[in-house]
């Protein structure tokens, strides 16, 4: 296994020329559509505004290929292919997470998965690591295993005897994943893990990935923050986005509009088209909120100047206050 950074002296050579753009792979598994077909729809249409020409393309399941058909869903028109593939489950989580661990059998050349909750603002045909069969980013953008997966962790530990990276976690909402030998085991341990995590109750596929990683299966590339930019992180110093990725799972269904990717969506429900001038102030200012939402926010975004305004403002306000008690 080859552990690669961008950061410091051993950075993983990355292409600035010659490189091509790769497949973008998306993964629904929503039989009613919904928030989340919305939600893809708008991921490949940003996707489409770097890259008219890209190939963009659709895994799912029966259920959901029904629906699109049955609807008449936009989706079906924005990706250049849709992949169907049966999972054996009407449990959509379960589905897609097959579908997920399964995907490099699917598709062929080199591919770029995205979540659907992850919004492409900056061109993805250049800059991907060389020498590596994958590349993955630090999950929240932070170093160490987060609390909220070590329970998790600690089961599939103590269960089943799996390691794991020491001081590393990994996220899997986004991955650049080359066509060869490497990567194509890789995703055939991740699938077998992720089947006996399945076995212990896990749903989730991140706990198997971290595990297939640690097993040094493929050689492994570490993004920088900014190709997997977490929104609901705080971490500063991360540069300047070329993927925004939001948390949506964790919002009951519901994705609020002062943040960019709920914005896109009420905009695409409304009329069926993308903000692309939305996209594009996100993307000069580096922040993914549709208003201020924040000093720890303004400095995860690197706008120290309005962060030291916004600063300046709470403690002339806290002196006022207690000047007039």
């Amino acid at each position: 296994m080859y552990w690669a950074s961008d950061c410091g002296n051993h950075a993983m050579k990355r292409n600035s020329s010659g490189d091509r753009l790769p497949t973008i792979c998306f993964v629904l598994t929503a039989k009613d559509l919904g928030l989340y077909a919305d939600m893809a729809a708008v991921a490949a249409l940003a996707v489409r505004r770097l890259h008219p020409q890209a190939r963009t393309i659709l895994v799912t399941d029966e259920p959901t290929t029904r629906a699109i058909d049955r609807g008449s869903h936009a989706l079906g028109n924005i990706v250049s292919e849709i992949i169907v593939q049966p999972t054996g489950t009407d449990d959509p989580i379960v589905s897609s997470r097959r579908l997920r661990t399964i995907l490099r059998q699917l598709v062929k050349g080199d591919y770029l998965y995205l979540d659907n909750d992850a919004i492409a603002v900056r061109p993805l045909d250049r800059e991907w690591p060389e020498g590596a069969d994958l590349a993955v980013a630090r999950d929240w953008n932070e170093r160490g295993i987060p609390p909220d997966a070590l329970p998790n962790v600690k089961k599939l530990r103590a269960k089943l005897g799996w390691e794991f990276p020491p001081d590393r976690y990994f996220n899997g909402g986004v991955i650049f994943v080359r066509d060869t030998p490497a990567a194509h085991a890789f995703y055939a341990e991740w699938h077998r893990r992720w089947q006996q995590a399945l076995s212990l109750g896990i749903r989730q596929d991140q706990p198997s990935l971290n595990s297939a990683i640690a097993a040094g299966v493929a050689t492994i590339a570490i993004l920088p923050d900014r190709d997997n930019w977490a929104t609901d992180s705080t971490a500063m110093l991360r540069g300047r986005a070329r993927i925004f990725h939001f948390w949506a799972g964790a919002r009951g269904g519901e994705i609020p509009t002062d943040t960019l990717l709920g914005h896109l969506i009420a905009r695409f429900q409304r009329d069926g088209a993308l903000d692309e001038a939305a996209i594009a102030r996100a993307t000069r200012d580096n922040f993914p909120w549709m208003n201020n939402v924040g000093l720890k926010r303004l400095l995860a975004s690197g706008l120290y100047s309005r962060a030291t305004t916004l600063g300046a403002r709470r403690i002339i306000r806290r002196i006022c206050r207690k000047l007039s008690r």
